[in-house]
This record gives C-alpha cells, sequence and structure tokens, in this order.
C-alpha cells in the first residue's frame, strides 16, 4: 500500500509538473526569493534611513546649541557613513570660519572705538577750558584719529573687494606692473627693482597693484635703508619679492602676520602703527588668484615676502 500510494503520489506530482510546463517550478521558486531578497532590502533600507534621521536630527540639535551659546564649539564626529563624516567635517570648518569672522569683528570694533574715544577725551578737554585749550595740538590730535579711522575703512573695503568676483582679468607683465607702480610712489627709502623679462600672469591688474602696494608699504615700514624687489619665474610659478633691511620676522610669527588684526610688536623704522590688515589682505588676494605669499628671512638681513602665481598659459 505504501509502495503503491508512493508511487501514486509520484505519479500525481509529475503529472502537475508536465501540466505546469517544463522550468515552471524552477521560476516560480526564483520568484519567491527575490521577493524575500526584496522585502530584507526594503527593512534594511528603512532601518538605516531611520538612523541616518536620527543622526541629522542629533547634528540639527547640535547646531541650534551652538547657536544659542555663542560660544565657538563643533560638532563631534562617530562612526557615520563617509557622506555623514563629510558633512561634519565642512560643518565643523565652516564653524571655525564663522568663529574667526566674529573674532574678527569684535577686534575692528575695539579698533575703532579706541581712534573715536581719543578724539571724544581730546575735544571735551577742550571744550571744558577752552580759554587754556592748545587748539593746535586738539586738531592734530582729531586728524590723527580721523587718518587712522580712515584707514581701518579703507581696509575693510579692500577686504570686501578683495572676496567679490571679478571679470576683469587679464595677461599681466609682472615686471612692467612693478616698475610703474614703483615709479608712481614716493617713498623715503629708495627701491631697487630687479626683473627678468616677460614674467606674465592671469590676474586682476588693480588687485595685483594693491599686493606691489602693501607689500612696499610694508617694507618701508620697516627698512633701514634698503628695499629690494625681484620679479622671477621658479617651477612653472611667477615669483615677485620684496625684502628689506630692517628687524625681520621672527620664525614663531611668519605665519601670524597674515592674521587679521595682528601687529608685530616690533619698533617700525618710520611711521605709526599699521591697520594689522594690510598682509591679511595681501594673502586674500594671492588666494583669488591661486596664488600663495610667505615671508622668509631677507638677503638684506630683514624680511622677505615671497608672493607666488601661476604663470599664464602660451
Amino acid at each position: 500500500m505504501v509502495r503503491e500510494g508512493h508511487l501514486m503520489g509520484r505519479s500525481f506530482l509529475s503529472e502537475r509538473l508536465e501540466r505546469a510546463g517544463p522550468g515552471r517550478g524552477t521560476s516560480s521558486h526564483k520568484r519567491w526569493w527575490n521577493l524575500v531578497l526584496m522585502l530584507a532590502a526594503a527593512v534594511a533600507g528603512r532601518v538605516l534611513v531611520r538612523r541616518l534621521l536620527r543622526r541629522v536630527r542629533a547634528i540639527s540639535g547640535d547646531l541650534a546649541d551652538i547657536n544659542i551659546s555663542d560660544e565657538h564649539a563643533q560638532i563631534a564626529q562617530r562612526h557615520d557613513p563617509q557622506e555623514v563624516t563629510q558633512l561634519v567635517d565642512n560643518i565643523n570648518a565652516s564653524l571655525d570660519m564663522l568663529d574667526r569672522e566674529r573674532q574678527f569683528a569684535s577686534n575692528i570694533a575695539h579698533e575703532i572705538r579706541s581712534p573715536l574715544a581719543g578724539i571724544r577725551v581730546t575735544v571735551e578737554e577742550a571744550t571744558a577750558r577752552p580759554g587754556e585749550a592748545d587748539y593746535p595740538r586738539v586738531l592734530e590730535a582729531v586728524v590723527h584719529g580721523v587718518d587712522r579711522l580712515d584707514a581701518l575703512a579703507t581696509a575693510l573695503l579692500l577686504i570686501a573687494r578683495s572676496r567679490a568676483a571679478q571679470a576683469d582679468w587679464e595677461r599681466v607683465d609682472l615686471c612692467e606692473l612693478v616698475r610703474q607702480e614703483v615709479a608712481d610712489r614716493n617713498d623715503p627709502i629708495s627701491i631697487e627693482v630687479i626683473c627678468a623679462p616677460g614674467v606674465l600672469v592671469t590676474a586682476m591688474r588693480t588687485r595685483i597693484c594693491q599686493i606691489i602696494t602693501n607689500l612696499l608699504d610694508n617694507a618701508q615700514h620697516h627698512a633701514a635703508q634698503q628695499v629690494q624687489v625681484h620679479v622671477g619665474r621658479s617651477d612653472g610659478s611667477a615669483l615677485l619679492t620684496v625684502s628689506d633691511d630692517g628687524p625681520g620676522v621672527p620664525e614663531k610669527d611668519r605665519e601670524r602676520i597674515f592674521d587679521r588684526m595682528y601687529q608685530l610688536k616690533t619698533i617700525s623704522q618710520r611711521g605709526g602703527p599699521g591697520t594689522g590688515l594690510g598682509l591679511a589682505i595681501t594673502r586674500d588676494i594671492a588666494k583669488a588668484h591661486h596664488g600663495t605669499v610667505w615671508v622668509e628671512p631677507s638677503p638684506l638681513g630683514g624680511a622677505c615676502f615671497i608672493l607666488q602665481l601661476p604663470i599664464a598659459a602660451p
């Protein structure tokens, strides 16, 4: 009976497979597996999406807390997917930049208040004792304060312009530009210019002129007797160097002097203190031209500022 039942079962199954056609059972089996895999993928995707959304909400909460506290902070990294890690890195970089901007605004406010306070005190003293006031000295102090404010306003305007996109890019002969800028100046120390011919860069002429002005002003400020400008090429780049025989820049300050509002404690040879923005503006302009600027010891004994820019394409 068992054997007969077994034979009858086999006959029944064979008959159904024959009716279904060749390969029908295998195809149905594959479809079921595909369905199972799709469901598993959907569940895994839902779990991943919910996990990412929780992480995004956590990042958003951290940013809200940072905004409320108004203090410099960063978002902590976790064992996140690469894309989320990159997002957190970019957010932290932006937070660092915003903190620098906030510190810069605080420094500028202090620099503006100082000459204003000096003008106010001088004028109040003169008006309190009009018969005893030394008006030439009062006016001299007021003009000095106004000059300081004017220099700060000019520097801030240059910073804003150095960040703005400009369309006046052109091929510039760096040697000719340097000679023209030097000829238009009236400096207490004569400037020696040494140029290699045909050093061409693609640049915004007015911005490069501003770099030359800033570097020459700085050299005249600190030089004892010599200022030298050299234009040449090196490894496919254009180099402009401005050297002086002043006190130089200590190694620990050679990067910091390009920070906004940072000024060396060394005593200048001539003129009063600067705004602390000229070298920061110089670096901003250099970066906008895909170049860089740095300082190193000068063969003359002081500082040597080096501007590196890409050579113009033929």
